[in-house]
């Protein structure tokens, strides 16, 4: 309270001016952390959402591939027969090997391989159908499906759905052991199971052949 001329004129006191201070700072820090929060959320949203993306494409890669397998037989690098679709038998149900078309270029036909790694998928191509070299195949990884402190769950792998007498089988091995890979025919489909950290298990079924 000041006088000045007669006149009375209002002004803030020292406690006035500390009182708005500490609600001005209480208020900043309220706002503060609510936009952290916000930015938080959303960068959340973000690695969730490219997460779902890869994940998307990868599995559209893998159905494409699997919808252009032809039934052939080629050679390994030890010129074995091998059927044009191997899914590897001894429990390691993670590496589905094929023989695809629409490779383009001068080469009609690839044999490409998918493996599920710790983390993902990967893809391997080889320059043509028979294995020459076990190490020529070029190896294409596709987005990280788990974060960098994560893997993939034990229960991820393929399946195979194949017809018999009985009907309707899945099965993780093929061709069988005793099987002819010159006249092994296609199974009809193929199940890939990913056992994603905070998604839990994702099942797609996918058409083998066109």
């Amino acid at each position: 309270m000041i006088y000045q001329g007669g006149v009375r004129e209002r002004g803030f006191t020292l406690l006035e001016m500390l009182i708005a201070m500490a609600v001005f700072a209480i208020m900043s820090v309220v706002a503060y952390g609510g936009l952290r929060a916000v930015l938080t959320a959303d960068q959340v949203t973000q690695v969730h959402a490219q997460r779902l993306a890869d994940l998307q494409v990868t599995l559209s890669v893998l159905e494409r591939d699997l919808a252009q397998v032809v039934s052939v037989a080629v050679r390994d690098e030890y010129a074995d027969r091998l059927p044009s679709l191997r899914l590897r038998a001894g429990g390691d149900a993670k590496l589905l090997e094929l023989v695809r078309a629409g490779a383009g270029g001068d080469q009609r036909l690839r044999r490409t391989a998918w493996l599920i790694t710790d983390r993902g998928l990967e893809r391997q191509l080889w320059p043509g159908v028979d294995i020459v070299d076990a190490d020529s195949a070029r190896v294409q990884p596709f987005g990280e499906l788990v974060a960098e402190d994560e893997l993939l769950g034990t229960e991820s792998g393929f399946a195979l759905v194949v017809r018999t007498q009985a009907g309707l089988e899945r099965i993780d091995t093929w061709p069988a052991a005793d099987a002819d890979p010159t006249t092994a025919q296609l199974p009809l489909a193929v199940e890939i199971v990913l056992d994603l950290p905070g998604y839990g298990i994702i099942r797609r079924m996918m058409t083998v052949g066109l």
